[in-house]
């Protein structure tokens, strides 16, 4: 998923100002030919919030070593808790 503003995007009246050229990545991979999980995260986000302050953010996070576990499990009744 790639998402770039074209133009300056304003959100709740004043809450939130996008400006042009923010943008937004989103990279996914399949693992173990089961689940789509993410790969890599890039975002260079600069908005202007509340009308009071200014952001200018570039984060770039990556995901790997996705390992599969299991976990057992088992519900108890009121009175089972209460014994022990």
């Amino acid at each position: 998923m790639d998402v770039e503003c074209l133009d300056t995007i304003s959100w709740g009246l004043f809450l939130a100002r996008f400006h042009k050229g923010s943008r937004f990545m989103l990279e996914q991979t399949r693992v173990n030919e089961e689940v789509w999980l993410p790969r890599q995260l890039t975002a260079k986000i600069n908005v202007r919030l509340a009308l009071l302050k200014n952001f200018n953010v570039d984060v770039e996070q990556t995901f790997r070593d996705y390992k599969k576990f299991r976990a057992t499990s088992r519900i108890l009744a009121v009175e089972d808790l209460q014994k022990k």
